[in-house]
């Protein structure tokens, strides 16, 4: 089998077990959201909220927290980000995967407006071969690589041009934010002109552009269809959710499904009245083995296609 690169060094991927392909563990989204709950800081909660994924059957998890999302005008944390998530995975002995790259433009550094695609491929190139933030933690995806929630701006296709190159060099995945809207295949055609293989792209967000035809798209191409955010809208859009799943195994197309919960704001956590990490194992399945979905099948999406989509394995 081939092998995974963690925040505590590589695992083989047949090692990897139920995975939540996107979630954060520290981030900083006030750029655009403000207020405390778009701050996740507290690695005591942090570390409480997952065990309880742990406990409910989780063993490895996507952190999708790439550049702008790591602390905006002040320290998120007291050390370096990336060194902050290797400890909380020593801690709680999950999987994690950490991602590289950058957000969506409202999230960039001015110094990304300066460089070169090649540039910012190099520094991502070495995010993943030596370590991230001068750090020796090295990224395991590249990703959530963002746009506009409908158009993909100038410096967010450079960035996705950039990430398309260091994968190229690297052989690790990418994985996109693609909210509301179908914006997820003009990143996806960026990235096939640079070409990268579609079955080595993630399209996150899917859930929020609830349109059969649309992950079937994705999917017909090759590259994965990510539902998030489960269980924390509203009841009709949920059903939808559920609704849309059932669409693509229907379809025969179970083989480029994911889920991920996509903690991302303090209200997200059991301990603030939020579905946690734990949602997809403790409710999402039982709703989806309701409406007829089968045992081997949910395996399929939560164990061997994350090990698929992270490997490029058959």
């Amino acid at each position: 089998m081939g092998s995974i690169m963690t925040v505590t060094g590589p695992i083989s991927s047949d090692d990897l077990g139920f995975t939540s392909i996107h979630e954060h563990l520290y981030l900083d989204l006030t750029r655009d959201n403000p207020g405390n709950d778009a701050i996740l800081n507290d690695p005591e909660l942090a570390y409480r909220e997952l065990m309880l994924f742990k406990k409910s059957g989780g063993v490895s998890l996507v952190d999708q927290t790439t550049g702008g999302l790591r602390g905006h005008d002040h320290d998120l944390l007291p050390i370096t980000h990336a060194l902050a998530v290797r400890d909380t995975a020593k801690r709680t002995g999950l999987n994690i995967i950490l991602g590289a790259g950058w957000y969506r433009e409202i999230y960039y550094e001015k110094k990304l407006y300066r460089m070169k695609t090649n540039q910012i491929a190099d520094d991502l190139v070495r995010d993943v071969t030596v370590g991230i933030d001068g750090t020796d933690v090295r990224a395991g995806i590249l990703g959530e690589i963002g746009a506009h929630f409908t158009w993909v701006s100038p410096v967010e296709e450079r960035m996705f041009r950039a990430v398309a190159r260091a994968h190229k060099q690297t052989g690790v995945t990418v994985a996109t934010h693609a909210l509301k809207s179908p914006v997820g295949l003009d990143q996806l055609d960026i990235l096939q002109e640079e070409g990268v293989d579609p079955k080595r792209v993630i399209i996150g967000h899917c859930q929020s552009y609830p349109h059969h035809e649309y992950h079937a798209e994705i999917a017909r191409r090759g590259a994965y269809v990510a539902f998030d955010r489960l269980g924390t809208i509203h009841p009709y859009e949920h059903e939808l959710d559920l609704m849309n799943v059932k669409k693509m195994i229907d379809a025969g197309l179970t083989r480029n499904v994911l889920f991920g919960q996509d903690v991302c704001r303090r209200s997200d956590y059991t301990a603030y009245g939020g579905k946690g990490y734990g949602y997809i194992t403790d409710v999402f399945l039982k709703e989806l083995r309701d409406i007829g979905i089968k045992e081997e099948e949910l395996t399929q999406i939560t164990v061997d296609n994350p090990r698929r989509a992270l490997t490029g394995e058959d």
